[in-house]
């Protein structure tokens, strides 16, 4: 019987060094490494250059099929009103007209989709009468944008708000709403700091979108631009003007023909068809068109960075922006939250959510945003109030929104900002502090005094 062991190795033929072959050189060995990884590297930046291309591309054209060859959001969709009703105004941008009520409707694709309703108080803000606000036990001040200004069923959030607090904490409760349509955390501070002035105010809530953060401050007005009215917004409140696309006027609109052409979508409503056919007519006539072949801009870096693919693109984004990251490069800004804090009213941040983030259950913002608001916050020395994390958000937050529409809340949705609010701020006068309203009150008081001691003595300041 053969035993067969195994000595440790095994030898091949191939293995052994051929005679007649030269030695490989080390040099040679790192040549090719080298040239290797160098054609590694160039493959890669080559398919990453040329995803990045096709990802601009893509997105280019996903654009051009939502937006088209106008600025963003007025594509498809127009707002007709009744009336004219904005002007002018130095610090807050625009005012609506005092006193007014105003009806429209929405229009996308040639279809009635959406009642709208706008009824203005004597300060020329949305929202009920203020009468008796002056003398009321707590005093809250509310600016924002469109989801603080917009009203559903006559009412807003803020106006809800105001009931609800009565109900929570007692006591008299007056809610002054000056939000304003477009709005961004710039022209918030202006405003609040300005209406601050002229009157004592417990609490000032910021109510924003994440949106809002980087936006620009800009101005409007109505004006008579070829034998109708235009609503003019202005990057600069003196200089030239931009007439809206968007928004179209006509007397023949009523509340009894808006809930009319909406139930039917106005397919054959003689009205609707001439405001379409007028709105198609400013979109051909609209210089303001966008280059989607343009070199110099990224319209994906834009949104990733800025939140806004048209970001820099002059004339073509419908909300006008800037590129820093911190809110202390804005003077105006760094006073105005000065002068809030200086005041002692109580500064609340409230990040309101929308449906997007109400379903993902997270806010979303972009880089910049997300820097801006950490400013805001280290400036006014607040954190931001989670509604999504304070709030009951339901499982299905849909029906809170005007969706498909329109991505601004429904009254179930100011129904639920108000309640939401309400609940923060409830547990602001509960804490272990004076009430809410105590000692602005008192402050006021003192100021009234103060004023009739410079009325009889006739002392006081002329300018």
């Amino acid at each position: 019987m053969r035993h067969w062991e195994y000595s440790g190795r095994l030898t091949l033929a191939s293995d052994q060094p051929s005679p007649s072959s030269p030695a490989l050189d080390p040099d040679s060995s790192s040549e090719i490494r080298r040239r290797f990884w160098q054609r590694r590297i160039v493959v890669m930046v080559v398919g990453l250059v040329a995803g990045l291309v096709l990802a601009e591309a893509a997105y280019r054209m996903k654009l051009a099929v939502d937006v088209g060859r106008m600025p963003l959001g007025v594509q498809t969709t127009f707002r007709a009103w009744n009336e004219a009703t904005i002007c002018d105004d130095p610090v807050a941008g625009f005012r609506h007209a005092p006193d007014r009520q105003v009806v429209g409707v929405r229009v996308v694709n040639g279809r009635a989709v959406l009642p709208l309703e706008r009824t203005s108080n004597s300060a020329g803000a949305i929202g009920p009468p203020e009468f008796g606000a002056e003398s009321a036990g707590t005093r809250i001040l509310v600016v924002g944008d469109s989801f603080s200004e917009i009203q559903r069923g006559g009412t807003t959030w803020p106006a809800l708000l105001q009931s609800e607090l009565v109900d929570r904490i007692g006591g008299t409760v007056a809610v002054i709403n000056r939000a304003r349509s477009g709005h961004g955390l710039l022209q918030m501070i202006d405003v609040a700091a300005d209406v601050s002035q002229t009157g004592s105010y417990d609490v000032v809530i910021i109510a924003f979108i994440g949106d809002d953060l980087n936006r620009a401050r800009f101005w409007q007005e109505t004006r008579k631009v070829d034998d109708e009215f235009r609503l003019v917004t202005r990057l600069v409140r003196n200089g030239p003007g931009r007439p809206a696309v968007g928004e179209i006027h006509d007397h023949r609109i009523d509340a009894a023909w808006c809930r009319r052409v909406v139930e039917t979508g106005g397919a054959d409503d003689p009205v609707i068809a001439d405001l379409v056919a007028r709105f198609e007519a400013r979109k051909r006539d609209n210089p303001h068109r966008i280059d989607y072949a343009s070199l110099t801009s990224s319209f994906l870096y834009n949104r990733l960075v800025f939140g806004d693919p048209f970001f820099g693109i002059e004339g073509v984004a419908a909300t006008p922006r800037f590129g820093w990251w911190d809110f202390r490069r804005d003077s105006k800004l760094a006073r105005g939250v000065e002068r809030l804090r200086s005041l002692g009213a109580n500064i609340v941040l409230v990040h309101l959510p929308q449906y997007a983030e109400m379903a993902a259950g997270a806010y979303r913002m972009s880089r910049q945003q997300q820097s801006l608001l950490k400013s805001l916050e280290q400036m006014a020395g607040v954190p931001a109030v989670d509604l999504i994390e304070r709030g009951n958000v339901p499982a299905r937050p849909k029906p809170l929104f005007l969706l498909p529409y329109d991505h601004h809340p429904s009254r179930a949705g100011l129904e639920w900002y108000a309640d939401a609010v309400a609940g923060v701020l409830e547990q602001f006068a509960t804490a272990a502090r004076p009430g809410v309203g105590q000692r602005n009150t008192r402050k006021r008081e003192e100021d009234d005094e103060r004023s009739r001691t410079v009325e009889e003595t006739g002392g006081g300041r002329d300018d």
